[in-house]
């Protein structure tokens, strides 16, 4: 809902400046740009989570919820012109991101059944590589659409698990127990079925618009091509990365 409110924003702060504008000129300039280099700073806010395969690879998992967590960004961008219309840049990024998992595991003919939760919280550098399209909507607003390919690299993060368990003994009686631990997000033995490599690569798209030649306020997603799962078990599960950022930025 949040996305459907950040769009409808974009969408009406483009049209009143549009609205607005004396000045008209062509959707696609051809020219050569004014500015060869271009450097700016952004933030971004959204989600961010990740695909698997848990329930196909582990039939012992009888129900699973994978939920996005709040990601968080920050970071410095330098594109350069090759038309006014087309640039090619590049970002340096750290991200904060977060994710979690509930799920039920009970193997089959076993007397326990075992509740897990997950919550997962890690820092990565991300820097993607991007063509990106301008496109004058108004003297005054640009709107970019790039596409590109990223590569990350783990910084640290940690994993927190909850384990509840409950089982009958030889006696018929009910035993209940639990604890919580702590580990590390990448490439440590002791997470729950995997941890995560520190290194991803995968597509990068953003789309927004550039107000004045320097306010930018936009969209962007990145989905991950690499298979982030870290474990030294015989059975080993897919997980790719997946997030999505709504970003606002200044151009110098």
């Amino acid at each position: 809902m949040i996305y459907k409110k950040i769009a409808l924003l974009i969408v009406a702060a483009a049209s009143a400046v549009v609205a607005y504008s004396a000045e008209t000129l062509p959707l696609i300039n051809r020219s050569q740009a004014g500015r060869f280099v271009t450097f700016g700073v952004h933030a971004g806010v959204g989600n961010s989570f990740v695909t698997e395969n848990y329930e196909s690879v582990f039939p012992s998992i009888t129900d699973l919820s994978m939920n996005a967590g709040w990601a968080f960004m920050a970071g410095a961008t330098v594109e350069f012109a090759i038309r006014d219309y087309l640039s090619v840049g590049t970002e340096l990024n750290v991200l904060a991101n977060n994710h979690s998992a509930d799920m039920i595991i009970h193997a089959a003919e076993s007397p326990t059944v075992s509740n897990v939760f997950l919550k997962n919280h890690y820092y990565s550098l991300n820097i993607p590589v991007y063509a990106s399209l301008k496109m004058n909507l108004a003297s005054t607003v640009r709107w970019n659409v790039d596409a590109g390919l990223y590569y990350s690299r783990g910084l640290g993060g940690s994993q927190r698990q909850t384990v509840y368990n409950a089982t009958i003994n030889h006696l018929g009686q009910q035993i209940l127990s639990s604890y919580t631990i702590k580990t590390g997000y990448f490439g440590d033995r002791d997470a729950f079925i995997n941890s995560a490599r520190r290194s991803d690569v995968g597509l990068h798209l953003a789309t927004g618009f550039t107000f004045h030649s320097h306010y930018s306020i936009g969209v962007r997603t990145q989905i991950g091509f690499k298979n982030v799962a870290y474990t030294e078990g015989i059975t080993n599960p897919n997980v790719h990365n997946f997030s999505f950022l709504a970003t606002l930025g200044y151009n110098f």
